[in-house]
């Protein structure tokens, strides 16, 4: 159930490092001023982080770029145009995690390679019994190895280490259309709506003045999620990210299939807001990580790369929610949440809300028919509402009522396991049918 009045706002730059979070994959979320500089003469930027992702551009050597998160071997980086990629770690210089060196090993049988850590990720290829590999890292299970100029993984069991070591050497990349990278110092971009411009960067900075919608601002600098800008008076200051519009915000969007889509899922509530309760005094927000593990888990196995905004029992305040989103350009935000009514026992059934008709609604649709599909609980079918981390999105974006959590019936299924395994199928279903129909930007 949705509490968004009775929730306090938690500066931003506090917030912001719960708001990325942490994907299926091995991920660490590093820190928020972590920066790295490119050492190969042309580094590719991917979709993902591995080889086998669609390359989106290049950097040149000397380039430096924000960290935003590590993900087998691979750091996910912010480019200018605020788009969002992924660079090899060993092609970069980068004081907290630079690969240089690795460990030697053998292989006891033929070993499957996959891209990320887990027995359903995809293979890239195997390796032949006695074969040498290279090992970057190791952890539950799972050895992290070079592998035709990327990083992969094969299961620890396989391998029996030969006590040498090696030194990496940077390998070739392969060229794309080779572009100048454009400056953050020259990059303009648009309000959405009326915006505050701050005095630093944070919601509870000062604001020293306030630019209309449709104003055009210079970047002079970005911090995590703000934009210091010079507006068309001169005034500098800072504006949040998600209440402007950049140039590239419409060419990062490039998913035609589930399988290349970002999916970010928002279990709602978490930390001090437990949200709404059962009739025996249960959390919403234990439930709504629940689900949101399985759909992740779901998403995942089709190949979609699922992100969280958060991935335990923290407190992620509504602002930066949306602000995720936008940052990612999610492919899909779906917030979830179980509803409540003042008498408990007195209503039944899930509900999926859409705010913007032109870009969510047709997700909206496609997710809610096949829950209908799937579900014994009531459909109540697909309605508008504004909430926050709906209105502020500008990303396809819905919020799933998956049931009412002070109903005794509901209830039973929304704790059960087979429920939210029923739940997360249908969500699969549903994001194909909408990637399928060609309704996504």
């Amino acid at each position: 159930m949705m509490h968004f009045k009775q929730l306090r706002r938690w500066p931003l730059i506090a917030a912001f490092a719960l708001v990325i979070g942490i994907s299926l994959a091995t991920t660490t979320v590093l820190a928020n001023n972590t920066t790295l500089t490119v050492r190969a003469s042309m580094l590719n930027v991917r979709l993902g982080p591995g080889l086998a992702y669609t390359a989106m551009g290049q950097v040149a050597r000397g380039t430096q770029l924000t960290i935003l998160k590590e993900e087998n071997a691979w750091y996910q980086v912010r480019l200018a145009g605020n788009k969002i990629g992924w660079v090899a770690s060993w092609l970069v210089d980068q004081n907290e995690a630079t690969t240089s060196s690795a460990r030697v090993a053998t292989t006891k049988s033929r070993l499957n390679v996959r891209q990320t850590a887990g027995t359903t990720a995809a293979i890239l290829g195997t390796l032949d019994a006695g074969a040498k590999v290279n090992i970057l890292y190791q952890e539950n299970g799972w050895t992290e190895i070079t592998y035709q100029n990327t990083a992969a993984w094969v299961a620890t069991s396989g391998l029996m280490l030969t006590g040498q070591t090696v030194t990496l050497a940077a390998p070739t990349q392969t060229y794309l259309k080779k572009a100048t990278p454009a400056k953050t110092s020259t990059l303009t971009v648009t309000t959405t709506i009326a915006t505050n411009v701050r005095s630093a960067a944070g919601i509870n900075a000062p604001v020293t003045t306030q630019v209309a919608k449709g104003a055009t601002l210079t970047v002079l600098n970005q911090e995590n999620d703000w934009y210091q800008v010079k507006t068309s008076t001169g005034q500098t200051g800072y504006v949040a990210s998600w209440t402007v519009t950049t140039p590239g915000d419409k060419a990062a969007k490039s998913a035609t299939s589930l399988a290349e889509a970002t999916i970010l899922l928002d279990p709602g509530h978490g930390g001090v807001d437990s949200g709404a309760l059962s009739t025996g005094g249960k959390y919403e927000k234990t439930y709504t990580l629940a689900a949101a593990k399985a759909i992740g888990a779901a998403l995942t196995a089709q190949g979609a790369n699922v992100e969280y905004t958060r991935d335990s029992d923290k407190f992620v305040d509504l602002a930066p929610r949306a602000a995720a989103s936008n940052t990612l350009h999610a492919d899909a935000f779906i917030s979830l949440h179980f509803d409540s009514t003042p008498d408990p026992n007195t209503a039944s059934g899930f509900t999926t809300y859409y705010y913007d008709p032109t870009t969510s609604k047709s997700l909206a649709t496609a997710v809610n028919t096949a829950l209908g599909n799937a579900l014994t609980l009531t459909n109540r079918k697909t309605a508008y509402a504004n909430y926050e981390v709906l209105r502020d999105n500008r990303q396809p974006s819905i919020l799933m009522e998956m049931g009412y959590i002070n109903s005794d019936k509901d209830f039973k299924l929304i704790s059960s396991a087979a429920y939210q395994q029923q739940m997360a199928t249908a969500v699969v279903q549903g994001l194909q049918a909408y990637f399928k129909a060609g309704n996504h930007q």
